[in-house]
Protein backbone atom coordinates (compact mmCIF):
# COMPACT_ATOMS: atom_id res chain seq x y z
CA UNK A 1 0.00 0.00 0.00
CA UNK A 2 1.57 3.42 -1.18
CA UNK A 3 1.77 6.19 1.09
CA UNK A 4 0.06 4.98 4.03
CA UNK A 5 -0.26 7.18 6.38
CA UNK A 6 0.90 5.99 10.11
CA UNK A 7 0.50 7.30 13.56
CA UNK A 8 -2.98 9.12 15.16
CA UNK A 9 -4.07 9.46 11.39
CA UNK A 10 -3.01 6.47 10.33
CA UNK A 11 -6.07 4.54 8.53
CA UNK A 12 -5.84 1.47 11.40
CA UNK A 13 -5.86 4.35 14.01
CA UNK A 14 -8.77 6.29 12.54
CA UNK A 15 -10.38 3.21 11.70
CA UNK A 16 -10.90 1.97 15.18
CA UNK A 17 -11.72 4.84 16.77
CA UNK A 18 -14.51 4.97 13.93
CA UNK A 19 -15.86 1.65 15.28
CA UNK A 20 -15.18 2.68 18.88
CA UNK A 21 -17.68 5.62 18.60
CA UNK A 22 -19.95 3.43 16.99
CA UNK A 23 -19.59 -0.02 17.02
CA UNK A 24 -21.49 -1.78 13.70
CA UNK A 25 -22.58 -4.63 16.50
CA UNK A 26 -24.56 -2.49 18.72
CA UNK A 27 -24.88 0.60 17.50
CA UNK A 28 -23.68 2.59 21.13
CA UNK A 29 -19.68 3.75 21.64
CA UNK A 30 -17.16 1.25 23.12
CA UNK A 31 -14.74 2.32 26.11
CA UNK A 32 -11.48 0.96 25.64
CA UNK A 33 -12.23 -0.69 29.18
CA UNK A 34 -14.52 -2.81 27.20
CA UNK A 35 -12.52 -3.48 24.28
CA UNK A 36 -9.51 -4.00 26.46
CA UNK A 37 -11.25 -6.95 28.23
CA UNK A 38 -12.90 -8.47 25.16
CA UNK A 39 -9.71 -8.74 23.29
CA UNK A 40 -7.27 -9.55 26.40
CA UNK A 41 -5.08 -6.18 26.18
CA UNK A 42 -5.18 -3.33 28.88
CA UNK A 43 -6.89 -0.36 28.57
CA UNK A 44 -3.55 1.80 28.15
CA UNK A 45 -2.65 -0.68 25.11
CA UNK A 46 -6.29 -0.14 23.76
CA UNK A 47 -5.06 3.61 23.87
CA UNK A 48 -1.75 3.34 22.56
CA UNK A 49 -3.55 1.35 19.65
CA UNK A 50 -6.17 4.42 18.89
CA UNK A 51 -3.79 7.24 19.21
CA UNK A 52 -1.92 5.43 16.41
CA UNK A 53 1.38 4.48 19.15
CA UNK A 54 1.33 1.21 18.17
CA UNK A 55 -0.54 -1.34 16.54
CA UNK A 56 -2.23 -4.43 17.93
CA UNK A 57 -0.78 -8.45 17.07
CA UNK A 58 -1.84 -10.35 14.96
CA UNK A 59 -4.25 -12.10 16.64
CA UNK A 60 -5.83 -9.06 18.71
CA UNK A 61 -6.65 -8.13 15.47
CA UNK A 62 -8.36 -10.71 14.92
CA UNK A 63 -10.59 -10.93 18.37
CA UNK A 64 -10.91 -6.95 17.89
CA UNK A 65 -12.44 -7.75 14.35
CA UNK A 66 -14.69 -10.11 15.55
CA UNK A 67 -15.32 -7.77 18.28
CA UNK A 68 -17.07 -5.80 15.56
CA UNK A 69 -18.12 -7.74 13.78
CA UNK A 70 -15.78 -6.44 10.65
CA UNK A 71 -13.13 -7.89 8.66
CA UNK A 72 -9.48 -8.15 9.50
CA UNK A 73 -9.23 -5.91 6.32
CA UNK A 74 -11.35 -3.39 7.10
CA UNK A 75 -10.03 -2.77 10.49
CA UNK A 76 -6.25 -2.07 8.48
CA UNK A 77 -7.14 -0.25 5.30
CA UNK A 78 -10.78 0.77 6.00
CA UNK A 79 -12.08 -1.23 2.90
CA UNK A 80 -13.07 -4.69 3.17
CA UNK A 81 -11.80 -7.80 0.54
CA UNK A 82 -15.21 -8.04 -0.96
CA UNK A 83 -15.47 -4.12 -1.58
CA UNK A 84 -11.46 -3.62 -2.87
CA UNK A 85 -12.16 -3.95 -6.23
CA UNK A 86 -15.22 -1.22 -6.08
CA UNK A 87 -12.96 1.12 -3.94
CA UNK A 88 -10.12 0.83 -6.82
CA UNK A 89 -12.36 1.26 -9.59
CA UNK A 90 -14.78 4.42 -8.30
CA UNK A 91 -13.20 5.57 -5.24
CA UNK A 92 -16.19 4.33 -3.25
CA UNK A 93 -15.23 4.66 0.70
CA UNK A 94 -16.81 1.49 2.28
CA UNK A 95 -19.60 3.41 3.77
CA UNK A 96 -20.82 4.22 0.88
CA UNK A 97 -20.84 0.92 -0.61
CA UNK A 98 -22.87 -0.84 2.27
CA UNK A 99 -25.12 2.17 1.60
CA UNK A 100 -25.64 1.05 -1.77
CA UNK A 101 -26.32 -2.30 -0.97
CA UNK A 102 -28.68 -1.79 1.56
CA UNK A 103 -30.47 0.32 -0.86
CA UNK A 104 -30.65 -2.74 -2.97
CA UNK A 105 -31.41 -5.28 -0.39
CA UNK A 106 -34.65 -3.56 0.52
CA UNK A 107 -35.58 -3.11 -3.38
CA UNK A 108 -39.15 -3.81 -3.25
CA UNK A 109 -41.28 -3.16 -6.48
CA UNK A 110 -44.68 -1.02 -5.33
CA UNK A 111 -45.63 -0.62 -8.57
CA UNK A 112 -46.51 2.93 -8.11
CA UNK A 113 -42.56 4.04 -7.90
CA UNK A 114 -39.47 3.21 -8.84
CA UNK A 115 -37.40 1.03 -5.81
CA UNK A 116 -34.09 2.49 -4.45
CA UNK A 117 -31.76 0.53 -6.80
CA UNK A 118 -33.92 1.83 -9.92
CA UNK A 119 -34.00 5.49 -9.14
CA UNK A 120 -29.84 5.34 -8.01
CA UNK A 121 -29.28 4.25 -11.17
CA UNK A 122 -31.20 6.42 -13.18
CA UNK A 123 -29.07 9.12 -10.99
CA UNK A 124 -25.86 7.46 -11.54
CA UNK A 125 -27.27 7.58 -15.36
CA UNK A 126 -28.25 10.95 -15.75
CA UNK A 127 -25.28 13.39 -17.11
CA UNK A 128 -27.53 16.48 -15.56
CA UNK A 129 -26.47 14.84 -12.14
CA UNK A 130 -22.89 15.57 -12.72
CA UNK A 131 -23.47 18.88 -13.78
CA UNK A 132 -25.44 19.68 -10.85
CA UNK A 133 -22.32 18.26 -8.65
CA UNK A 134 -19.91 20.33 -10.35
CA UNK A 135 -22.48 23.07 -10.18
CA UNK A 136 -22.87 22.57 -6.66
CA UNK A 137 -19.11 22.02 -5.51
CA UNK A 138 -18.26 25.48 -7.35
CA UNK A 139 -21.24 26.92 -5.58
CA UNK A 140 -19.78 25.92 -2.48
CA UNK A 141 -16.50 26.58 -3.06
CA UNK A 142 -17.57 30.38 -3.38
CA UNK A 143 -19.36 30.28 -0.28
CA UNK A 144 -16.53 28.94 1.53
CA UNK A 145 -14.07 32.18 0.48
CA UNK A 146 -17.03 34.19 1.49
CA UNK A 147 -17.30 32.37 4.58
CA UNK A 148 -13.44 32.99 4.92
CA UNK A 149 -13.64 36.86 3.91
CA UNK A 150 -16.66 37.72 6.03
CA UNK A 151 -14.54 35.53 9.13
CA UNK A 152 -11.22 37.68 8.67
CA UNK A 153 -13.25 40.95 7.74
CA UNK A 154 -16.60 41.56 9.40
CA UNK A 155 -19.42 43.05 6.95
CA UNK A 156 -20.71 46.65 7.86
CA UNK A 157 -23.76 47.47 7.58
CA UNK A 158 -23.19 49.05 4.32
CA UNK A 159 -22.12 45.88 2.56
CA UNK A 160 -24.84 43.44 0.81
CA UNK A 161 -25.02 40.08 2.65
CA UNK A 162 -23.01 37.89 -0.21
CA UNK A 163 -23.06 35.27 2.43
CA UNK A 164 -26.75 34.85 2.87
CA UNK A 165 -27.00 35.26 -0.80
CA UNK A 166 -24.84 31.94 -1.68
CA UNK A 167 -26.35 30.37 1.10
CA UNK A 168 -30.21 30.66 -0.64
CA UNK A 169 -28.45 30.29 -3.80
CA UNK A 170 -27.48 27.17 -2.85
CA UNK A 171 -30.75 26.51 -1.35
CA UNK A 172 -32.83 27.44 -3.78
CA UNK A 173 -30.47 25.36 -6.99
CA UNK A 174 -30.74 22.30 -4.44
CA UNK A 175 -34.32 22.52 -4.96
CA UNK A 176 -34.95 22.70 -7.63
CA UNK A 177 -32.76 20.01 -8.59
CA UNK A 178 -34.89 17.76 -6.29
CA UNK A 179 -37.94 19.16 -8.02
CA UNK A 180 -36.55 18.36 -11.37
CA UNK A 181 -36.20 14.89 -9.90
CA UNK A 182 -39.14 14.23 -8.65
CA UNK A 183 -41.26 15.48 -11.83
CA UNK A 184 -38.98 13.14 -14.28
CA UNK A 185 -40.09 10.45 -11.93
CA UNK A 186 -44.31 11.15 -12.25
CA UNK A 187 -44.48 13.12 -8.92
CA UNK A 188 -45.55 17.12 -9.49
CA UNK A 189 -44.89 19.35 -7.02
CA UNK A 190 -46.69 22.09 -6.12
CA UNK A 191 -44.63 25.31 -6.05
CA UNK A 192 -46.90 27.83 -5.00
Amino acid sequence: MANQVTGYDGTFALQLRKLMDKSPKTGRSVTQKELGEAVGVRAQTISLYINGNTQPAPDTLVKMAEFFGVSVDYLLTGISAENIDINATLGLSEDAIAMLKRAHEYDKPTGEFATPTELINDLFADKTFYEFLDDLSYKAAKLRIIQRHTAEKPKTDSEPDLEGYYIYDIQMYVQEYIRKQLVKHGLIIDTK
